[in-house]
């Protein structure tokens, strides 16, 4: 996965049920983009310890239904954050007030980023 500056991370969600195991991965629910911006993508850099993990709660992203059955949300009442783990592996939790929840799946990564210096050839 390529991560650059002024870009958005879009990632797949399903809802959280006794049925994610089985749900085809090309057919999600939702889906979730966040502006990439410097902050979070220093934020992104980290690669947490086996032990540990890092949420980064969303302030600015975008929720888009997927389905039918998920185009009355109210997307203003959804609070969303990526977790980090070791690996390092991201992935998205969207959750609303009445208990809905949606998840993607991990995404090991290995960020690359274009820090727009030139190199001198020679």
């Amino acid at each position: 996965m390529e991560l650059a500056e002024n870009s958005h991370l879009q990632l797949p969600l399903f809802k959280l049920d006794g049925n994610l195991a089985s749900r085809p991965p090309e057919q999600p629910d939702l889906e979730l983009s966040t502006p990439l911006d410097a902050n979070l993508l220093a934020l992104l850099c980290q690669n947490p310890s086996s032990e540990e993990s890092v949420s980064i709660p969303l302030e600015r992203f975008s929720l888009q239904a997927l389905g039918e059955d998920y185009k009355s949300l109210d997307v203003s009442l959804a609070v969303a954050e990526l977790v980090l783990n070791h690996g390092p592996v991201l992935n998205a939790v969207v959750s609303f007030d009445d208990e809905l929840l949606f998840v993607s799946p991990p995404l090991e990564m290995m960020p690359t980023f274009d820090l727009d210096f030139e190199v001198d050839e020679q």
